[in-house]
């Protein structure tokens, strides 16, 4: 063959050869063709007993039964939910984090525009910046309550599970570079790759052939991350660096960190020495989403049971026998009898890394373990481009698929009492909150004319989920809002207000309504806080006020030996001071129909703007402030802002001690976390 055949088929070959590695527990390559082969059959026979794409490798399965998984719910403010609160703060010098960011942004319609390739759904411009990036601020936000409790700085590693689709690999690395790691060390991140996998014709079991050396592949599905953690290493990568728990979280809910809910999550597995758990929430029904259960295992005579609280799959409610039907909630909408999986998970590292041992050493035995809820969905329909013949071919197929959410299953537990209820000590566990607090993902672009116009799972839909939030937020500081609109008037019009800030704001909403006190913001108006140190009394906004920090939660500073640069959290930080403030201007010009509020791309008619550099303060007491208006404030200076008897605004800078003039003294008790 030419030069190009070789190099071809060279590509090719190293491809299969990372399958080969992979696939290794259950044969390599001819392993997982032989296993999506068995469950093609298993699925075109009517044989009851094969019903569903489940891998079972045991034949004396034991009886299952599906039951309703009991859980607290952290949704209410009560001693349960701020001693879990207390706990998941104490665990944050324990914690990692995991992000599975293989997919491409295809539903989205992200292309760059440089290659006409799609982009990763990680790059998304959510609310100003790449989802990710939100996601490495929750962390910071997290980081950064310990400090101000504590007076220590802890560094949470960040494991990110990237693939080879459609150059994601090269663009999440390149979008941490771009942005100094987030301000943080390099050697805190650990990028690793999961494999691409054949894709299977659903029907004859063939590979679908896409040009002479190509064959059409996709990544492995995110429960492939179990295995690779623990072929890369991972694991002990969290170990040395002195982390015994984690928490994962998917890259397209940009709500997973909000309030108490990752919080709570980290101080139920850390403080309860639980091996497994899930942050749920109500499910609608009909949701392309799986449901969180209690599965009850039981053995001979069924005088030996087992549970364990896990996942099963939409895709999989046929084998289970669950019908996606629905209740009434308290507020009067129909949601699923069972809850949702929002993939948003706690584990022990040492105990997951145990089970993961155990199942390499089991070989194809431990399948089920080191690959967890292996499952193939032949009835997906394919299209691609055939190179060989420059044509769009469709096929329905898919490829063998892991569920990350499964490995739940591994850590069944054998109780004395048959009956579970809420105080039933399992290594798996459960906690509940109000939907909005947990999951509203932006993976698909928003269709109006597809289901009726539905925003669910579309950043227009998170977004109009985050004002729902910021809603609820700025009553709980007292601070008067117009009414949510209908989702017509929004997708109309815009949302009715806007508030976003810096997650370092709070993260809890507990310490953010003592930061924010009184107060109003008028309809179609704008409060945005790019700060974390703000004490606002009796705020009144009609327009758009902003407050930018460039040091919001310390200042960013040189790494010893390195080019690299480091947030060094401090009370030397940008600082805002507002007391009975009046904010009048044009505002947000809502007529614009360029505007995207999602991405935070908006057309302002005026604004007032307060921009803090590096250690700086910023004080207005008794002023209205009209019209356009900057204020910026170089580092090391005190603004002052007045109003004389006529109504004209002035401005005194003053040189800043070496101390803040104010700081917030943050403390903790059983009642939560106080401000003075």
């Amino acid at each position: 063959g030419s030069e190009k055949d070789k190099a071809e088929l060279l590509i090719f070959l190293q491809k299969l050869e990372l399958v080969q590695q992979f696939y290794d527990s259950i044969g390599g390559i001819i392993g997982y063709h032989l296993k999506v082969l068995e469950l093609i059959i298993m699925d075109t026979s009517n044989d009851e007993s094969h019903s569903g794409l489940q891998l079972d490798l045991e034949l004396d399965r034991p009886r299952e039964e599906i039951l309703f998984p009991h859980g607290h719910d952290i949704g209410e403010d009560n001693a349960l939910t701020r001693e879990l609160v207390h706990k998941g703060i104490a665990s944050i010098p324990q914690l990692a984090e995991v992000y599975p960011v293989g997919g491409a942004g295809d539903r989205l319609g992200l292309i760059d525009e440089t290659t006409g390739q799609p982009l990763p759904t990680a790059l998304l411009p959510y609310c100003g910046r790449s989802l990710l990036e939100s996601l490495v601020r929750d962390v910071q936000a997290r980081e950064n309550l310990y400090f101000r409790l504590f007076k220590e700085q802890h560094c949470t590693p960040i494991a990110i599970m990237t693939s080879d689709a459609k150059g994601n690999h090269e663009h999440i690395t390149q979008i941490c570079e771009d942005n100094g790691w987030f301000g943080r060390r390099s050697d805190s991140f650990f990028l690793f790759k999961q494999p691409l996998v054949p894709v299977v014709n659903g029907y004859d079991g063939k590979w679908l052939v896409c040009g002479k050396f190509e064959i059409l592949m996709k990544p492995s599905g995110h429960g492939a991350i179990w295995k690779l953690m623990y072929d890369k290493d991972v694991l002990r990568w969290f170990g040395r660096n002195g982390k015994s728990s984690a928490l994962v979280r998917q890259i397209s809910n940009p709500m997973a960190a909000t309030d108490t809910t990752m919080i709570a999550l980290a101080g139920k597995g850390y403080g309860g020495k639980h091996s497994f758990g899930f942050a749920s929430c109500e499910r609608k029904v009909g949701a392309s989403e799986g449901c969180n259960v209690t599965k009850s295992y039981y053995e001979g005579d069924n005088s030996t049971s087992k549970h364990a609280i896990t996942c099963v799959e939409y895709t999989e409610f046929e084998k289970y026998g669950l019908v996606d039907s629905g209740k009434e909630n308290s507020e009067g909408e129909e949601v699923s009898r069972f809850p949702a999986n929002t993939n948003i998970l706690y584990f022990d590292v040492e105990k997951v890394l145990a089970k993961l041992d155990e199942g390499a050493k089991l070989g194809r035995r431990g399948t089920s373990i080191i690959l967890p809820g292996m499952i193939f969905n032949r009835k997906k329909t394919l299209r691609y481009t055939n190179n060989l013949t420059a044509e769009q071919e469709e096929a329905q197929g898919g490829r063998l698929e892991c569920s990350m959410q499964s490995l739940a299953d591994v850590f069944s537990h054998e109780t004395e009492d048959q009956e579970i209820t809420e105080s039933t000590w399992l290594p798996t566990f459960l906690l509940y909150n109000k939907r909005p607090k947990v999951t509203s993902s932006a993976k698909k672009r928003y269709e109006p004319s597809s289901k009726k116009g539905s925003i669910s799972q579309t950043p227009e839909g998170s977004f109009y989920d985050l004002m729902r939030n910021a809603g609820e937020i700025l009553r709980s500081c007292d601070m008067e809002i117009p009414a949510l609109n209908t989702v017509s008037e929004y997708l109309e019009k815009g949302p009715s207000f806007v508030f976003l800030f810096h997650p370092a704001l709070g993260p809890l909403w507990s310490v953010i309504s003592q930061k924010i006190r009184g107060g109003s913001l008028g309809q179609q108006s704008e409060l945005v806080l790019e700060i974390s140190e703000v004490d606002m009394k009796d705020v009144h906004i009609e327009g758009s006020l902003t407050v930018h920090a460039s040091d919001v939660m310390g200042a960013t500073v040189k790494v010893p030996n390195s080019a690299q640069r480091e947030t060094k959290y401090s009370d030397k930080c940008g600082k805002c001071r507002l007391e009975n403030v009046t904010v009048e201007n044009k505002g947000i010009d809502y007529t614009r129909t360029d505007n995207i509020f999602w991405k935070h791309d908006v057309k302002r008619l005026e604004k007032c703007e307060i921009i803090l550099h590096g250690h700086s303060e910023f004080e207005a007491k008794d002023v209205k402030l009209s019209g356009n208006q900057s204020f910026e404030v170089p580092h090391g200076q005190r603004m002052r802002v007045s109003t004389d008897d006529a109504g004209n605004v002035s401005c005194e800078c003053t040189p800043l001690a070496e101390d803040s003039s104010w700081v917030w003294q943050y403390s903790l008790d059983e009642n939560g976390i106080k401000l003075k």
